[in-house]
């Protein structure tokens, strides 16, 4: 199933009777990606604007504006294209390479989900109910 921007979308489980994986890929001596980043990038292909990406997830602009630096940065070819301001009021969009990086890392969580569901599923049963989370 694919999303109103073309990306990959995970079925929507509301409450999960398992646990899930968390993935955070580190690039040793270089930087992370996680599913805080993605979902920016997310953002971003869906508005087209650093700005209104910020203000869909809660954060300032110029918090949003640093983690898209930070991710041209993580790797040899941009993942984020930034325009300018004028008639046309500026914005921005996630380069094809910021689109596989989204879609690989999309596949990466599915296929980590689908291969440890078992396992996931044993440890969702023995997680507490009395806790709350956080």
């Amino acid at each position: 199933m694919r999303n109103q921007v073309g990306f990959a979308t995970l079925p929507n489980m509301a409450k999960p009777a398992t646990a899930e994986l968390w993935i955070k890929l580190t690039l040793p001596g270089i930087g992370q990606v996680g599913p805080g980043k993605i979902e920016l990038l997310r953002q971003i292909a869906a508005h087209e604007s650093i700005s209104a990406a910020a203000r869909a997830m809660g954060m300032s602009y110029r918090r949003a504006w640093l983690l898209a630096d930070e991710m041209n940065r993580l790797f040899a070819q941009p993942v984020v294209i930034k325009w300018q301001g004028g008639a046309a009021k500026g914005g921005a969009s996630l380069t094809a390479f910021g689109r596989t990086l989204v879609e690989q890392y999309d596949a990466l969580v599915e296929q980590s989900n689908r291969a440890n569901r078992k396992l996931l599923s044993e440890i969702g049963r023995s997680a507490s109910r009395n806790q709350r989370a956080k």
